[in-house]
């Protein structure tokens, strides 16, 4: 016999846009894992892809009118359907990566996608340099014009940004979008990854070294209980993860957080929007170089 409990958690298995389901096994996902790549360089450097991938996904759910013109493309428009096999996500995976223009080494490329994924040789010598802050902004904003949908974007650089505006720009993000892309540079921070159903907060362990480097992508916040700080709900790998909200904000500062970043997207109605903004991204770049260098001088 069903619970209220179990109907309630069968009710959210059906409406969150980010549980993907496995034809085969029936497994169910928190969002894509750039571990499904086929090529083991597109699982190397494919965060950022699957990252703006997820974010299109709630954005679809968010905005079903936008994804239901029929200037969009097909590929887009099945983001909005509730529900979402793994298969169909790789196969928008793959779309998204070689649009975006992911920046490989050819030769390397070619020796490590025909190795073992593991090669510790190709951790030190890298097949890809992944994709820069303004590169994703380049990437999502091209790709999605081409799909016939334009985005506006909003970016916040993060280092040595204070407690409460980077809080404050990622509540202003879940409302406005859905979600919040986060870019982590080299400012090492704390990861805690869950082995519960897809999407709960259940048998949580701390990923050993932490996180940095990689696109996620969050989906919400915790309020934290008694004084204690929120955390702040992501998904990476397919699976759900928590970081606290002040040990993130602590990784920021620091110099070697000198490329990360806050995004959001929302439609626009204009190309010429997008045209600016594809442009603009470069400026977030020397705003983000700019704060990691001198942001300790600086008060927001």
């Amino acid at each position: 016999m069903q619970t209220a409990k179990d109907s309630k958690k069968e009710q959210n298995r059906k409406t969150d846009p980010l549980f993907i389901t496995d034809r085969a096994s029936g497994g169910v996902y928190y969002g894509g894992d750039q571990g499904w790549y086929s090529s083991n360089t597109r699982a190397f450097a494919g965060c950022g892809s699957v990252a703006g991938l997820n974010m299109l996904r709630i954005l679809a759910h968010k905005y079903p009118e936008v994804f239901d013109d029929k200037k969009i493309s097909p590929d887009l428009r099945r983001l909005k359907d509730e529900t979402l096999y793994k298969d169909e996500f790789v196969y928008l995976m793959s779309g998204i990566y070689r649009k975006m223009l992911v920046a490989e080494v050819p030769l390397i490329r070619k020796i490590y996608d025909g190795t073992t994924r593991t090669n510790k040789v190709f951790k030190v010598i890298p097949s890809s340099l992944g994709l820069s802050l303004s590169g994703f902004i380049t990437g999502m904003l091209r790709y999605c014009r081409n799909q016939g949908l334009f985005l506006h974007v909003k970016a916040m650089p993060t280092a040595f940004s204070s407690y409460d505006r980077g809080l404050d720009f990622i509540r202003e993000g879940l409302k406005n979008s859905g979600s919040v892309v986060i870019l982590t540079s080299l400012n090492r921070h704390p990861l805690k990854m869950y082995n519960g159903n897809s999407g709960e907060l259940k048998n949580g362990y701390d990923s050993r070294k932490g996180v940095r480097s990689h696109f996620m992508t969050i989906t919400g916040i915790v309020e934290g209980k008694d004084g204690e700080p929120p955390l702040i709900k992501l998904t990476t790998w397919g699976r759900v993860a928590t970081v606290p909200y002040d040990r993130l904000n602590r990784s920021w500062q620091k110099m070697r957080a000198f490329t990360s970043c806050l995004f959001y997207f929302t439609p626009v109605d204009s190309k010429s929007e997008v045209i600016k903004d594809m442009a603009g991204a470069y400026i977030v770049y020397a705003k983000a170089l700019f704060r990691g260098l001198f942001g300790w001088m600086l008060k927001d």
